[in-house]
């Protein structure tokens, strides 16, 4: 696709500070789930950004981690010595700083995931942004999830 080649060249450009948003977003109604990522670099120049469709059925927590994971999988690309993620969901983010407790199965399974991701960067924040502050990686996961309703 020609709109998605320039952010794909900047990746081989080590970025020291990564400023990442994402988000996930489900549908119930045909049953649909898409993540939406957007990394900038520490001067907010967007350096690439993920529109993904997943699989299976989760719940809205899941979403948010399957898209946090995306996101720190794509991180590495940069070999950045710090991540700062910027995302809507409170309980991902109060779980990830280990503000609240992991209760869920699956999350705790996801929770590990992330956190041994996260392990591979010197500094790592979590912080709530409001859903406005969100937008486009919000719709970037609804494109996701729109795409896997066709």
């Amino acid at each position: 696709m020609g709109w998605r080649t320039w952010p794909e060249r900047s990746r081989r450009v080590r970025s020291r500070k990564l400023i990442i948003h994402a988000d996930g977003a489900i549908r119930d109604d045909p049953p649909a789930t898409g993540i939406g990522v957007v990394i900038r670099n520490g001067q907010g120049q967007v350096l690439d950004w993920i529109s993904e469709a997943t699989k299976g059925r989760v719940t809205c927590n899941e979403a948010e981690y399957a898209a946090l994971i995306r996101a720190l999988e794509a991180a590495q690309a940069y070999r950045p010595s710090e991540v700062h993620f910027y995302l809507d969901s409170q309980i991902v983010v109060n779980q990830m700083r280990g503000r609240f407790a992991v209760r869920s199965p699956a999350l705790r399974r996801l929770n590990t995931q992330a956190r041994r991701l996260a392990r591979r960067f010197r500094q790592v924040t979590y912080t709530h942004v409001p859903r406005k502050r969100n937008r486009l990686a919000d719709a970037l996961a609804n494109e996701a999830v729109e795409k896997r309703e066709v």
